[in-house]
Formats: C-alpha cells, structure tokens, sequence
C-alpha cells in the first residue's frame, strides 16, 4: 500500500486504525467507519473498500472519482468542505448523503442514485433548475430533502456567482454565514456569524465584498 500523503488523512487513519503506517490491506479492509477533518489530499482514502460511514468536515478538494467500486458505502456527509460535483456520488449505493455548505450547483446526477432516500444540499449554490425543478423532483420519489429556505438561498447563490465563496443557511431559526471548503480559512466548519435577515436581504444588493465584514465582528460569532 503507497504511503498516505495528507496528514490529517493519516491521522484519521491511525486513529481508527490503531498504530501509524504502513497499514496492510487487511488492516484497510477492516475500517467501517471513518472520520476526516481538515485535510487537503484525500488520495487512499478509497483503500478502504468495506467502508460504510465516511464523514469530511473542512476538507478541500474533495474528489471522489476514486470511490467506485465502495458497494458497502451507505452514508455520506461532506460539509463545509470543497465538493464541486456530484457526478462520482451518483454511482454509490448511498442511502444518505449530507453534503450541506459546499460548492455544488447541479444535482441532475443524483436523479440517477438508486438507492438515495436522504439529501441535504442546504448551504450550497444550487441552481435555479436544480433549486426549484430537481430538489423536488427527488422529494416526490420519496428522497427525504433538506435544502435552503429562498432567502438564504439567494444570498448563497448571488455571492458564489459574483466570485465570493460565502454561502448562507439557518440553524435554530437563525441566519448564518460560513466560508466552506479551505480557500479562505483553515477552520471552514467554525467562526459562522449570526446575521438578521435584514442584513442577508441587504447583501442581495451592493457590493458583496461586504460580506467579509461579518466575520471580523467577534459579537456576531458567540460560538462555533
């Protein structure tokens, strides 16, 4: 097996696996379940060929042309991360994806996932076509879907089409803004600002750039 290159792959990986390389296939083959945070190469996660659960959280990019072939891979979550397609995702047996706060816009492959029964694509700059024709397309072939309500995801979408890699969403009831994948911070999933709604209604217009002033005010950041 090639030497992991990404250290916070590796450290999922002895982690989980118990010691630090190199790991035998038996040792790959054994993981079920694995957790990366934080990195920015993902080549040899795929060695794990019975994984069941894989969770990114801040990783940039995230490719996955490497995972067909994971027959045993049930449940998905990418979020806050760098995933830009979908296409590779559409080939899993996956029953649940999570992939909110991310960078993706079209979502016509997963009309094609056989087994999917969960999404949420919340956070991202979906489309009008995927936003308001294929999201509850999914819904009503009885795929549970989780998407942004129409304000945050006009903000979402208006900011990643002017250049801005800012996305919005709700958590509580509450406006939130994050920077997802590793562009602009190297802590993607922390420091999301609580704004009202009459400040997600004024970025619709002006000068997106204002935005980044949210994240310089530490009152509008209590907690991650």
């Amino acid at each position: 097996m090639s030497a992991i290159q990404d250290p916070a792959l590796r450290k999922s990986l002895v982690r989980t696996i118990g010691h630090d390389e190199p790991f035998t296939k038996e040792e790959y083959d054994s993981i079920t379940d694995l957790h990366v945070r934080g990195a920015r190469n993902l080549s040899g996660w795929e060695e794990c060929r019975n994984i069941e659960v894989l969770i990114l959280v801040g990783c940039d990019p995230v490719e996955l042309n490497e995972a067909d072939g994971l027959r045993a891979l049930d449940t998905l979550t990418i979020r806050d991360s760098g995933l830009r397609s979908v296409t590779d995702i559409s080939t899993l047996p996956l029953l649940s994806c999570y992939i909110p706060r991310n960078f993706i816009t079209d979502i016509s492959p997963l009309m094609s996932a056989p087994r999917l029964k969960n999404l949420d694509v919340t956070g991202n700059p979906l489309s009008e076509h995927s936003y308001r024709k294929l999201v509850p397309s999914l819904a009503e072939r009885g795929c549970r879907v989780l998407r942004s309500d129409e304000l945050e995801w006009k903000l979402t979408h208006h900011l990643h089409a002017q250049g801005i890699p800012v996305s919005c969403y709700k958590k509580n009831h509450e406006y939130r803004l994050c920077r997802p994948g590793l562009g602009l911070t190297d802590s993607p999933e922390y420091a999301h600002p609580l704004v009202q709604e009459s400040d997600v209604t004024s970025l619709l217009s002006g000068n997106p750039e204002r935005v980044f002033r949210y994240f310089e005010d530490e009152k509008l950041v209590p907690f991650a």
